[in-house]
């Protein structure tokens, strides 16, 4: 079972807080439709703390009142009483009793342990972007339509980029291995900054500052076997890293400045293929550009605005072999000129 204490400050604050909002929820159900309820549980940890207590509290309730478990939750809840009112001197009623409350689910049969220790998940809409603060003070600025899990324990900070784009803060610890995987690729770090982005089959890692290794790491045993390994590639500030599946990673010079106007919300391409420019504008807008694959070579170069689809079709059929038809859908597709 997870002691309280053996968990981040940044964990027990947000448990604390959701069985205080548990305990008021109790008392008024209307609360649930609050503003400040509402503004509380629209992050995702706060909603699997406030799981956690939920589920904690009802298997607490199916433990039984044996004298042993009665006389466990005496000791517990005078504890965490304690620690909690001298941490935050907590001085509204419900908070003093909240963590009473937490003390109670910490004793539901670890099921706080279980869904604490589930990976979080974080991502942005179509046209949205956001920075996620992490428990160790690192930070994952998003772009548009992109998705991670994140996975801390006591000897490893490991995330997942599943979808999209990302800039990842990362906090100095060297006794903690920072991780980022897309795709079959791993970007191990202590204390750095970096993009990774995964379009489709390609990964791409950009080093901003400091110093990551980029392993391959086939998911499978079957890929294992089937394909080489691949030696793991060291980056310096400035250097870019391109991943295909199936092929030897390059690396490339970068431009800082480039490689991080999507973060002012601008897209710079310069001669890449059609395909992968479309598929970065897609994460823009909710009706997808479709590409004919008999242009998905042709080479872009150009600066746009983020989600204006409008001026990157008008300026592709203007300069390109190309032209756009409107489907049913609301969509584009472009084809190659008649």
């Amino acid at each position: 079972m997870t002691a309280l204490h053996d968990l981040s400050s940044d964990r027990q604050r947000r448990l604390e807080e959701a069985a205080g909002w548990r305990l008021r929820l109790k008392r008024d159900p209307s609360l649930e439709f609050s503003a400040d309820y509402l503004a509380w549980s629209a992050d995702t940890e706060n909603s699997r703390a406030m799981e956690a207590v939920e589920q904690g509290w009802s298997a607490a309730g199916a433990a039984g009142e044996s004298p042993e478990i009665l006389e466990m939750r005496r000791q517990a809840l005078a504890r965490i009483r304690d620690a909690a009112g001298k941490r935050r001197g907590l001085r509204a009623p419900w908070l003093r009793v909240a963590a009473a409350v937490l003390a109670v689910c910490l004793l539901g049969g670890g099921v706080i342990r279980v869904l604490l220790i589930q990976p979080a998940a974080y991502e942005t809409g179509i046209g949205e972007r956001r920075v996620v603060p992490l428990p160790d003070g690192s930070h994952v600025s998003m772009d548009s339509d992109s998705r991670i899990l994140v996975d801390y324990s006591k000897t490893e900070r490991a995330l997942t980029l599943s979808r999209g784009r990302a800039r990842f803060d990362v906090a100095h610890d060297v006794d903690r291995p920072f991780t980022v995987a897309a795709g079959v690729e791993t970007v191990v770090a202590v204390g750095t900054t970096f993009d990774v982005e995964k379009l489709g089959d390609t990964v791409m890692v950009t080093l901003i500052q400091g110093q990551v290794v980029v392993k391959n790491e086939p998911g499978s045993v079957s890929a294992r076997v089937i394909s080489k390994p691949k030696p793991s590639v060291s980056l310096a500030a400035g250097q870019q890293l391109v991943a295909v599946e199936n092929t030897q990673p390059a690396v490339t010079s970068a431009d800082l400045q480039l490689a991080a106007a999507w973060e002012a919300g601008h897209l710079v391409f310069r001669d890449e293929p059609l395909d992968q420019v479309v598929a970065r504008v897609n994460r823009y807008t909710e009706h997808p550009v479709k590409i004919d694959p008999a242009v998905a070579h042709l080479r872009i170069s150009g600066v746009f605005n983020a989600g204006d689809v409008g001026s990157f079709v008008n300026a592709l059929t203007a300069y390109m072999p190309v032209q756009a038809t409107t489907t049913a859908s609301g969509g584009i597709l472009l084809q190659p000129r008649l």
